[in-house]
């Protein structure tokens, strides 16, 4: 499905960029695994070896220009171009805090890591998706979606990732790049965990019941999406947002 592709996965070191990271090396594609964290993007990279080649670990701090130009240019030093971006990549250190409650580190800190990284790997990233009209798969959340209580600086980063991928697909569409985001709701993530950990067995129960296919999500879940998405299967697909959630947020691109 992507053979002979070349992938970044941004936070590819753990929970949905690690599975994403993963699909696209079982569905063929080469995949540089850029992480804040070097020894889990090494180990990633290694992981990929057991579904085809082994991946490129890559450290960068997503908010630093420079280093995503690097990773940027690795990529391609290795492999010759880019195919498909995936920008994932967040820092997720201290996700609840309510609007008053936030301060403007707190804020930067989201900002930075996800919409700055978005947004530098996008730009360092066109002209060689342009040469191979690539897919981009940008990461956004339910919780911009529905506001989310106790998460102002997350979801309001989120909705931003969701209106640039809406920008950048319609000034980039005619060079054949497709910009597409999800939206995942997946129960053992680093942001996920916190809150479903926190629920009572009632809880739990209440937010199956509320999920049309009345099961948590899986990275893996995700992970099958993002692969749809890079691949010429949804060739025709750009500027959208896909609900990956069981079908608990609904017409959310609207």
């Amino acid at each position: 499905m992507l053979t002979g592709k070349v992938a970044i996965v941004t936070g590819a070191g753990q929970g949905i960029g690690r599975a994403i990271a993963i699909a696209m090396a079982k569905a063929g594609a080469r995949v540089s695994v850029v992480d804040l964290n070097p020894a889990t993007a090494e180990n990633v990279a290694v992981e990929l070896g057991e579904h085809g080649e082994p991946g490129l670990a890559i450290e960068c701090d997503v908010s630093q220009r420079d280093q995503v130009g690097k990773a940027v240019e690795r990529t391609v030093s290795k492999w010759g171009g880019i195919d498909i971006l995936v920008n994932n990549a967040h820092n997720l250190r201290d996700i609840r805090r309510s609007f008053l409650d936030t301060d403007e580190p707190h804020l930067l800190q989201h900002l930075t890591s996800g919409l700055f990284g978005t947004y530098y790997f996008l730009q360092e990233s066109y002209r060689y998706l342009k040469a191979r009209k690539g897919s981009v798969v940008n990461v956004a959340s339910a919780a911009g979606v529905l506001g989310l209580p106790q998460h102002f600086s997350y979801a309001a980063t989120k909705e931003a990732i969701r209106a640039t991928s809406r920008v950048v697909a319609k000034e980039w569409g005619p060079d054949g790049i497709r910009v597409n985001t999800i939206c995942p709701a997946a129960s053992e993530t680093e942001a996920a965990r916190p809150y479903f950990e926190s629920l009572s067995d009632e809880g739990r129960d209440a937010y199956l019941a509320q999920l049309p296919l009345r099961r948590f999500g899986t990275a893996d879940d995700v992970a099958s999406v993002a692969v749809f998405l890079a691949s010429d299967a949804s060739g025709y697909i750009t500027g959208h947002t896909l609900m990956v959630d069981g079908g608990g947020t609904m017409d959310a691109a609207r």
